[in-house]
């Protein structure tokens, strides 16, 4: 339980549609991923954190122009930095997820490789290149030194809708959503059962 992995999405968005898009279905997709997990029987070895993080598209006095729901998370928990597995946001609409991106030095190892094992069936690739970031709310985490994973969406028709008045509901393929909760489901209970460091896993400075 003190070994902690944050997920999560974005509660604000731009007024002229609902924010259903940016970051509704976001929200909906890691919370729905998370009661999955939380209807097993019995509950996975490490925790899971879903933080739905304010304030990351309004402005804000200075200094925190954007991001003051992020940037709060990273400086309550700073002194918990090293407790934390990893950090991922879901932050790109509901397309579907096309690849899995894991911290440098995850490549080839057998967590990468059990993760594709159950990832492949809902076609999902690996991508070799490490994910340097999570999304734009664990930036300020990560700056702490925290590994990032990505579940990355297809995002063609994303900004067709993006911050516009058809940033609505229906606008989302309820299928599309279904893939995109399987795939979180199912590599967090993997990530949250498993005993990979990806600190360990890093490559070493040249």
């Amino acid at each position: 339980p003190e070994q902690v992995i944050v997920i999560g999405g974005h509660l604000d968005s731009w007024d002229l549609g609902t924010g259903a898009i940016d970051d509704g279905a976001g929200v909906a997709i890691t919370a729905a991923a998370l009661k999955l997990i939380a209807d097993l029987p019995t509950p996975p070895k490490r925790t899971i954190r879903v933080v739905w993080w304010g304030a990351e598209e309004v402005s804000q006095p200075p200094p925190s122009q954007g991001l003051a729901g992020a940037r709060n998370y990273a400086d309550r928990r700073k002194d918990q930095a090293a407790q934390h597995v990893a950090i991922s946001e879901s932050d790109f609409g509901a397309g579907p997820i096309y690849s899995l991106g894991l911290p440098a030095g995850a490549a080839n190892t057998d967590f990468q490789k059990a993760a594709m094992r159950v990832l492949t069936p809902l076609g999902i690739i690996f991508d070799p290149a490490p994910a340097t970031g999570g999304g734009p709310d664990t930036g300020p985490t990560v700056a702490l030194g925290v590994p990032a994973f990505r579940l990355n969406q297809d995002g063609t028709d994303y900004f067709d809708f993006h911050h516009t008045a058809d940033d609505v509901l229906d606008r989302i393929d309820p299928k599309n959503l279904d893939q995109n909760v399987a795939a979180w489901a199912a590599f967090l209970y993997l990530l949250a059962e498993s005993d990979v460091d990806f600190r360990a896993l890093r490559p070493m400075a040249q």
